[in-house]
């Protein structure tokens, strides 16, 4: 028997109807030539790592400042915290095979993501969230020093340290000017999940918050990388950075999902 969801406002835990209604994961895990998936619920990772530099951790290429942490906090179900000490300092992951691409000529991409942040306040740490190209990590990459947003392609969402309750959508081709594509989309509550996804679907990418979709999208163009980095593979990730002050704060991520059909 289907399971009747409802395509609306979806703040529970699981992944949101609006967005993944049409996928067929199972399909794709059956059948690869018909999709891929990639999933964690963060319930079977490694404890945390040392070292200043980009590592392989678990499935991931992870990085750490020195007083960086990447912890696997006592919850049920199982979860992720980022953090840092020190002022410049943060934490990230990423998918080890940068493999989804966002583009016409490839197939229909899901993502969406859990996570909560545990503090809104101003000037306290930042955070993105989506996909980024194969850069090494560190701790300008994606975040730079200033809370602004790295030369390299990415997509997705970012926290500004200076707008602490606020996250916008924004995209980038590395060479290229960034673009906001939506100031202020999501508005974030301390210590409250959020679920945070996009679509690209008929060559329109759209950004949702809790099921909810944006009010600004993005039509794929067809020129490769002068204006969209829809030349090059990405892969998740999510990366944390302070802005000031001795462990301003954390993000905690539950989980993560994202797919894409063959063409």
């Amino acid at each position: 028997m289907d399971k009747i969801q409802y395509r609306g406002k979806n703040s529970d835990v699981g992944p949101s109807p609006e967005i993944w209604w049409d996928s067929q994961i199972n399909e794709y895990l059956l059948d690869p030539s018909q999709g891929f998936f990639v999933a964690d619920d963060f319930v079977n990772v490694a404890q945390d790592f040392g070292g200043t530099t980009q590592v392989a951790w678990d499935r991931y290429r992870a990085f750490a400042s020195t007083g960086g942490s990447v912890a696997t906090p006592d919850v049920l179900g199982g979860a992720l915290t980022l953090s840092s000490d020190g002022d410049d300092e943060g934490a990230g992951l990423a998918q080890s095979n940068a493999c989804f691409q966002l583009d016409r000529d490839v197939g229909t991409f899901w993502f969406e993501a859990r996570l909560k942040v545990s503090t809104i306040a101003d000037t306290t740490l930042g955070f993105f969230l989506g996909l980024a190209d194969a850069t090494a990590m560190s701790a300008t990459s994606v975040i730079a020093a200033a809370g602004t947003l790295a030369d390299i392609n990415f997509c997705g969402f970012h926290r500004l340290e200076a707008d602490g309750d606020k996250v916008d959508t924004v995209y980038k081709a590395d060479g290229v000017l960034q673009v906001d594509v939506e100031n202020d989309m999501a508005t974030l509550v301390a210590d409250t999940y959020i679920k945070l996804g996009m679509k690209l679907k008929d060559n329109v990418l759209t950004f949702y918050a809790n099921g909810v979709p944006s009010v600004t999208t993005k039509t794929i163009p067809t020129a490769d990388g002068t204006d969209f980095p829809n030349d090059v593979r990405m892969g998740l990730i999510l990366q944390v950075l302070n802005a000031a002050g001795s462990s301003p704060g954390t993000v905690s991520i539950d989980w993560w999902r994202a797919a894409q059909t063959r063409v």
